[in-house]
């Protein structure tokens, strides 16, 4: 059996892990999971600043519009425009910077539970 939904009808919301840090009100999300995989749109103010952080699931971002600084590691930063993809391994320490106004769709799997109120934990998944 299939499920349909309207993209619209998921709200623009702060992610929870971000609660009370000062970029929180500048990166809004949009998401929509099933039981093993989510995705979400992603839109960033310039600046925004994800810091040091991992999680079990997989990580693909699409950038469609503006750039962003991804670091995966200790490798050097990259930066990744409209069309570039960045794939994080599953818990492999990784930050972004959003160096532009910046939409991008991701999608993770299994889902990143600390996504949604309730499931969040301090220090749970940052690094730094």
């Amino acid at each position: 059996m299939g499920y349909y939904y309207q993209w619209e009808d998921f709200p623009l919301r702060e992610i929870g892990y971000l609660k009370g840090r000062p970029e929180a009100s500048k990166l809004l999300v949009r998401i929509m999971s099933s039981a093993r995989m989510m995705v979400t749109q992603i839109n960033a103010k310039k600046g925004v600043f994800v810091p040091l952080h991992h999680h079990e699931a997989e990580q693909i971002i699409l950038v469609l519009h503006g750039q962003i600084r991804g670091t995966t590691g200790n490798e050097a930063p990259q930066m990744i425009g409209p069309g570039g993809i960045w794939v994080v391994p599953s818990n492999m320490p990784h930050r972004v910077e959003y160096v532009e106004d910046t939409e991008a769709i991701e999608v993770v799997s299994p889902p990143r539970m600390d996504n949604f109120v309730g499931y969040t934990l301090s220090h749970t998944f940052f690094d730094e």
